[in-house]
């Protein structure tokens, strides 16, 4: 009974806290786009990617991180091509939360870890049928905040939006410990310090190189992971005296795999 309390305290919590976060990863590269001198909020909008050889297959939409739009919208997107250039949410591969559908405030995000360096904004009319697309972009922050002009498509960064980071890094690192902690309780495993100390320092590192290697942001995410489990596992090989090797490796692995799976899914929805 006190194992399914902790349980639902755990998801509660959970679910209190914002959930544009990948808790053991932290912040996430992201594109925030405001548009100015549109008059209809009856618009999509994408950003582009450049890649020749994705341009030439027809396998239909591959549509990841459920932009908001209509099975025809999403068929318009797909089917636009600016010699290699095409829709980076719906056809490019990649792993991103898209914010396509036109809204009131004129601002739309894209985030995760298909985020683009470089992109072009593509936004189409459904008022007029119109569609316009920007110059070559270069994205220069972590965050980046930009806005495009619809008359001429001039697009300039507005913002170095670091406060966005270090909120979202805070709330992983938050999230993090409290999930693992919680798992320990139900493992019995105690050392409670240990471990919290032990993901600040894990987590914290993770996030850093995460930010500074930007540009290899999967790669780095996926070879941090591994060094996250392998580094903790040790320490806490070394400073758990009260249970078993194995059920320590188990704790550990179910731990990760669990911050993982729980924020993941909460990012999704």
């Amino acid at each position: 009974m006190k194992k399914i309390m902790l349980l639902l305290i755990l998801i509660i919590s959970i679910i209190a806290i914002p959930v544009n976060v990948f808790a053991d990863s932290g912040p996430k590269p992201s594109i925030d786009v405001k548009i100015k001198n549109l008059k209809t909020k009856n618009y999509i909008i994408d950003l582009f990617v450049y890649d020749k050889e994705m341009a030439k297959k027809d396998e239909g939409p591959a549509v990841f991180g459920n932009p908001g739009l209509t099975d025809d919208e999403i068929q318009e997107l797909y089917k636009l091509n600016y010699d290699g250039w095409i829709s980076a949410s719906t056809r490019a591969g990649r792993i991103l939360f898209s914010d396509c559908k036109g809204n009131a405030e004129y601002h739309n995000q894209f985030g995760y870890f298909g985020t683009p360096e470089v992109y072009k904004i593509v936004i189409i009319n459904k008022d007029t049928g119109e569609i316009k697309i920007s110059k070559k972009i270069v994205r220069k922050e972590f965050n980046s905040e930009v806005t495009v002009d619809y008359n001429n498509m001039k697009v300039v960064e507005t913002n170095i939006n670091i406060v966005k980071t270090l909120i979202v890094a805070a709330i992983a690192l938050f999230l993090t410990i409290l999930i693992e902690l919680g798992i320990a309780l139900l493992f019995k495993t105690k050392n409670y310090t240990t471990i919290a100390i032990t993901n600040l320092i894990s987590n914290v590192s993770l996030q850093a190189l995460l930010i500074i290697f930007t540009s290899n942001y999967l790669l780095v995410f996926i070879i941090g992971e591994i060094l996250v489990i392998g580094a903790e596992l040790l320490v806490y090989l070394l400073r758990f005296k009260n249970i078993s090797k194995a059920k320590t490796t188990i704790y550990t692995l179910v731990a990760n795999i669990a911050t993982i799976l729980v924020t993941f899914l909460l990012y999704m929805i």
